[in-house]
């Protein structure tokens, strides 16, 4: 049952992230790192359970498409970014249309197995102009096909399935919340 959750909840982060998201980076000596990034599935750290919320990044080309998203998730919360992408070399360019938004940041891919915390082979780093700097991890097996669907290796994501919900459980909801759930 652990592997079942542990399965639905990438895909679940795959769909809200992948299905609408992607990257890719570097040129030169990093040229195959990046293609490392394109299709893959990035998150900061494995979740502590179910309720734990972790940065998630996945990065897709198809074709000529590029796009993308980032975001914050656990089982049960889901926020993402969508956005669209370039690359030239190690610079990319994010788009976010939302806020009409650019951000440019340099990149780079690197196999880092026994580098990286257990049990990530892949690093990915990101600097931004003003200084800051991101880390995502990932799997050689972690890729997206064309349906974008995750490929995890069997991998469990979460130490703890969700729990189920009894039948019959009803919730008592206060005006605020059920104002707030009508909009």
């Amino acid at each position: 049952m652990a592997r079942s959750s542990s399965s639905k909840w990438i895909a679940v982060a795959l769909v809200a992230t992948a299905g609408f998201g992607a990257y890719e980076l570097l040129g030169g000596e990093k040229q195959d790192g990046l293609k490392q990034l394109a299709n893959q599935v990035w998150i900061e750290r494995l979740p502590q359970n179910d309720r734990d919320q972790i940065h998630h990044l996945v990065l897709v080309q198809e074709g000529r498409d590029r796009f993308g998203a980032f975001g914050r998730s656990s089982t049960w919360r889901h926020f993402v970014e969508i956005f669209m992408w370039q690359r030239e070399d190690d610079r990319l360019t994010l788009h976010l249309p939302q806020d009409r938004v650019r951000i440019d940041l340099t990149a780079r891919v690197w196999d880092c197995e026994g580098e990286a915390p257990e049990p990530f082979e892949l690093c990915l780093e990101l600097k931004g102009h003003g200084g800051r700097t991101a880390h995502y991890y990932s799997r050689h097996e972690w890729t997206i096909d064309g349906a974008l669907a995750p490929e995890l290796g069997g991998l469990e994501l979460a130490p703890s399935a969700a729990p189920a919900l009894p039948e019959g459980l009803e919730f008592a909801v206060d005006a605020e919340a059920d104002a707030l759930l009508a909009r």
